[in-house]
């Protein structure tokens, strides 16, 4: 990063006062005494799955990952504040039960390799991370006390290397990397301007990086060297212009910068502005996307958001609705395939729904009971098909070949996973069976 936008000293009160207005830093204190390491004891046919119903008003689906067209994983939380790990092998015909601990304040992250080597990482104020060599059969856990502990963000790229993006005590954000598969860290210190804040980290590969910020312009953070330094992006503005404060109003301008990368120099970027004042700064006004953090105000738990475009991204569009903070957002699409030197507007072909990127060209959008594709980076898109399925969970779309694809949903209190076998024309629904709540601890 040049010398202007090093990253200096920013007071602590400051930088967390800045994190509770987005939602993702109310903290639930939960006592976490450690977890049990389970072998499978849940095993559902097909119609036990399709059929449990019972006790799904309080659980939640936090996170899908496939790895063959059969074998994959799905983490569900329960209200208590717990979560469990359920794997199939049978493309959802039958599921078990793997992995089972007491959930954080914003979730968890959840990467598998290939059919044995995984990992979870549980995001919060008690970070660890839990690794499986053989299929999510047993697991170690380590707890991540780096930094604070306060962990905003995690990614791994492959089973050694991964990043985790921490609220730092004193210092603001905190970025560490791990070569070794998160047995060993090097912190790299704060990976933005002190006017700035970093809540999300996503690499390609082991040396370009893209962070979600909320900065003082239109401007996203990459880095070519795996983390250890960063440099600004320029955006350009959409036609018009950015959003302008009034003349003579002491409000100002914050911009929620969102970079993605898709597939190789791929990158997806969203500019959500919004009016410190509550008032918006003008043009046609759109939800920002989301992440979910459980957060507490007193009489229980709530859900909070702040601004996500995911793992496979989602966007919600076309509304006008208050941010987290009540302020209303205006917000802006831009895609680039040469790692951000050269961009183009993108937009979304329905009101909401959930992209993912075969590769930096290949877009699928699919939306409740809609899907569209793009062959230009989300530029255009082709007519609109109907399909009945519901609206994708954020970072749940995963397309594993030209033919098969999954993707996570909730259908009132049920979650629930879809796939497909002929490239997204006929869709099948699992609901996820019934998991008990609770877990053991050591």
């Amino acid at each position: 990063m040049d010398s202007d936008d090093e990253p200096q000293s920013h007071s602590s009160t400051s930088r967390l006062r800045r994190a509770l207005t987005l939602g993702a830093l109310s903290i639930l204190a939960l006592s976490i005494a450690g977890l049990t390491y389970l072998h499978p004891t849940l095993d559902l046919g097909e119609a036990g799955a399709r059929a449990a119903t019972s006790n799904v008003g309080s659980r939640h689906l936090a996170a899908v990952d496939f790895v063959t067209p059969a074998t994959g994983w799905v983490v569900v939380e329960h209200q208590a504040h717990d979560f469990v790990v359920l794997r199939t092998s049978d493309a959802g015909g039958t599921w078990n039960r793997q992995l089972a601990g007491p959930a954080e304040v914003i979730g968890e992250y959840l990467r598998f390799f290939d059919a044995s080597n995984g990992l979870l990482v549980v995001l919060g104020t008690q970070a660890a991370l839990y690794r499986t060599n053989d299929g999510g059969n047993t697991w170690s856990r380590q707890p991540l006390t780096r930094a604070g502990g306060y962990v905003l963000s995690a990614d791994f790229i492959d089973a050694d290397h991964g990043w985790l993006l921490a609220q730092a005590s004193t210092e603001g954000e905190a970025l560490l990397r791990t070569d070794d598969g998160g047995r060993s860290w090097i912190g790299l210190g704060s990976p933005v301007a002190y006017s700035d804040w970093a809540y999300r980290v996503l690499f390609s590969d082991p040396s370009n990086g893209w962070l979600y910020s909320e900065s003082t312009g239109p401007y996203a953070y990459k880095s070519q060297d795996g983390g250890t330094s960063w440099h600004r992006v320029d955006l350009p503005a959409p036609p018009g212009g950015w959003p302008v404060i009034p003349r003579g109003s002491a409000a100002t301008a914050r911009m929620f910068v969102a970079a993605h990368p898709t597939q190789g120099a791929g990158v997806s970027v969203t500019v959500g502005v919004a009016s410190s004042d509550g008032v918006p700064p003008g043009g046609a006004l759109q939800d920002f996307p989301v992440y979910r953090a459980r957060t507490s105000d007193g009489s229980g738990s709530t859900t909070s958001v702040y601004a996500d475009v995911g793992r496979s991204g989602d966007w919600s569009t076309g509304v006008p609705s208050p941010s987290p903070e009540g302020e209303l957002v205006q917000q802006f699409q831009l895609s680039s395939i040469d790692g951000g030197l050269s961009w183009k507007t993108t937009s979304t072909p329905a009101a909401q729904g959930a992209v993912a990127y075969i590769d930096a060209h290949n877009w699928w959008w699919i939306g409740s009971g809609v899907q569209s594709k793009s062959f230009d980076a989300g530029g255009t898109w082709s007519p609109i098909r109907t399909l009945l399925v519901p609206a994708p969970l954020p970072e749940s779309v995963q397309i594993i070949d030209a033919k098969h694809v999954w993707f996570g949903a909730m259908v009132g209190p049920r979650p629930l996973v879809e796939s497909s076998d002929d490239g997204g024309s006929s869709w099948t629904m699992v609901l996820l069976p019934a998991t008990a709540t609770g877990y053991a601890l050591t």
